[in-house]
This record gives C-alpha cells, sequence and structure tokens, in this order.
C-alpha cells in the first residue's frame, strides 16, 4: 500500500500505479540514455576489477571493467589517451595541446593535409562549446570524452571504435 492509499483509502490506489509506471518509466528512459550518451568514466579510486554487482554496459557501469581503461592505465588520462589514438590510428598524424590551463587536452588527426577529426578530452563540469561549433561550421567531425564522468570507464576498445566511427564518416 502506497502513500496516498495510506492517506486518502483505497481511492487513492490508482495514483500509487500511475507513480509506479511513471518512475519505471524515468528508469528505463535513463538506463536507455546511458548506453547511448558520449559520456566517459570517473572513479579514479577504483584500481582492479571486481565481480560485477549490477548491470553493466559497453565501458560504462558501476565496477571497472577487466579490460586496459584510462583507469588502470599506468599514466595520466592525457597520457592514456595519447597511447590509444597513436597505437591504434598510426595512419594518422596526431597533434595535441593542453587547453583551458591544463584542464583538458585537444587531439588534432590528420590525414594528409587535411584535419580528420578533433577530439576533445575534458571534465564533464565543463561548459565549453566552441570547438565544437568551430568544427561543425569547418564540416570536420568532432568528438568529446570526458575523463571524469562518473561510471564511465574509456576502455581502450571504447575509445577505439568510437574514434574509428567518426574518422570513417
Amino acid at each position: 500500500m502506497g502513500l496516498f492509499s495510506r492517506l486518502f483509502g483505497d481511492k487513492a490506489a490508482i495514483i500509487d500505479d500511475i507513480a509506479a509506471a511513471k518512475r519505471q518509466e524515468a528508469l528505463d528512459r535513463l538506463e536507455s540514455e546511458r548506453e547511448t550518451a558520449d559520456a566517459v568514466p570517473h572513479p579514479a579510486e577504483y584500481t582492479e576489477a571486481v565481480p560485477q554487482a549490477e548491470p553493466s554496459g559497453f565501458s560504462w557501469g558501476p565496477d571497472m571493467p577487466d579490460e586496459e581503461n584510462q583507469y588502470n592505465f599506468n599514466g595520466t588520462y592525457k597520457e592514456y589517451f595519447n597511447d590509444v589514438f597513436r597505437s591504434e590510428f598510426s595512419n594518422y598524424k596526431i597533434e595535441s595541446s593542453d587547453a583551458y590551463n591544463g584542464k583538458a587536452v585537444i587531439f588534432t588527426f590528420w590525414e594528409g593535409g587535411r584535419k580528420a577529426l578533433v577530439v576533445e578530452v575534458l571534465s564533464q563540469k565543463s561548459s565549453v562549446f566552441k570547438l565544437r561549433a568551430d568544427c561543425k561550421a569547418e564540416g570536420v567531425p568532432y568528438l568529446r570524452y570526458y575523463y571524469d564522468h562518473h561510471g564511465w570507464w574509456n576502455t581502450r576498445e571504447y575509445v577505439k571504435q568510437r574514434t574509428h566511427k567518426a574518422l570513417a564518416g
């Protein structure tokens, strides 16, 4: 028996049913958004994989996956992304530069003389959008990875597949 039923008797049971349906709808929507979001991981305090207690998706979830990711990599998030990009996309010239007073890094992929992709790795707390807008205006593909989004791990395979997809068009 729900709160409304206790307060207003059986007449309020329908309100309880509606509230339960709305809660489930919100949970389903949140799960769907998690699966398709462009954001990325957080908990730097985790250092090893643990058995899954809750469901997880491709490179996200409550527990660190048993795969190389930015948190179990022996280096900073900047070194991790640099390593993934240079080893997995060696056919591109890749430039990197610190941005926003060292709180982010921007990777520019070049193919011949053509700018093929711009990748921005920054905090989820950032509210910068200029680079994304500039890339759109230039017709250059753009990706954003967050290095501190709770539950997103930026596994090597996730970063590789997502970057490859952006480069492919």
